[in-house]
C-alpha cells in the first residue's frame, strides 16, 4: 500500500481543503465575471468602468474609459488568482498523495466557466472520504498493535526465547534465498 497520510496530519489537510474550497469558489467567479467582460468586450465593443464621468458604475465604448477600468482589472485579478488557485490545488494534492491526474483535473477548474465549482465538489467529497479511509486504516493498525504488545506481554522468557529462535531462523532462510 502507498503512503498514506498519517493522523497528525489530518488537521493540516483539512486546512488545506478549506484553502482550496475558497479559492476554488473565488476563482470560479473570478472567471464567470471574465466571460461576461470578454462578451461584452469582443461581441459588442463595451467596457466596464467605474466612478467615471457617468456614475459609480457604466458600460462606455471600447477604448473610451476614462477612470477605472473594471475591465481590465477583473482580468488581472482572475490571472493572479488563478495562480493562488492553483497553489492550493497542489497543496492538497501533495498532502493527500494523489496521482498526477487530480492535480490536472483540479487546475482545469479554474479555466472553464463552471467546472472549479464541480471539481471543488468532487475533490471535497474525495477528500473527506479518503480520510475517513485512511482514519479507519490508522484505527485498525492501533488495535492490531495493542493486540501485539499484550500478546508479547503474556509470553515467558522461555517461549520469547523460542520465538526469536524461530524468526531468526527463518530470517536466514529467506536470506538464503529459500522463500
Amino acid at each position: 500500500m502507498a503512503r498514506i497520510p498519517r493522523p497528525e496530519e489530518f488537521p493540516g489537510i483539512r486546512a488545506r481543503l478549506r484553502f482550496y474550497q475558497i479559492t476554488a469558489y473565488i476563482t470560479g467567479v473570478l472567471l464567470l465575471l471574465l466571460v461576461v467582460e470578454m462578451v461584452l468586450k469582443y461581441g459588442f465593443h463595451i467596457e466596464a468602468e467605474l466612478f467615471g464621468p457617468f456614475g459609480f458604475f457604466a458600460l462606455v465604448q471600447e477604448g473610451s474609459v476614462t477612470a477605472f477600468n473594471l475591465s481590465l482589472w477583473i482580468l488581472i485579478i482572475h490571472g493572479w488568482f488563478y495562480v493562488v488557485y492553483l497553489v492550493s490545488c497542489y497543496l492538497l494534492w501533495l498532502k493527500m498523495r494523489w496521482e498526477l491526474v487530480w492535480l490536472l483535473a483540479m487546475a482545469g477548474g479554474g479555466v472553464v466557466p463552471f467546472l472549479s465549482f464541480i471539481t471543488e465538489h468532487l475533490m471535497t467529497r474525495r477528500t473527506k472520504r479518503q480520510l475517513a479511509e485512511y482514519g479507519g486504516h490508522w484505527e485498525a493498525q492501533r488495535r492490531e498493535d495493542a493486540e501485539l504488545a499484550e500478546v508479547e506481554e503474556s509470553l515467558s522468557e522461555e517461549e520469547r526465547a523460542a520465538l526469536d529462535a524461530e524468526v531468526e531462523a527463518e530470517v536466514r532462510r529467506r536470506g538464503e534465498g529459500g522463500a
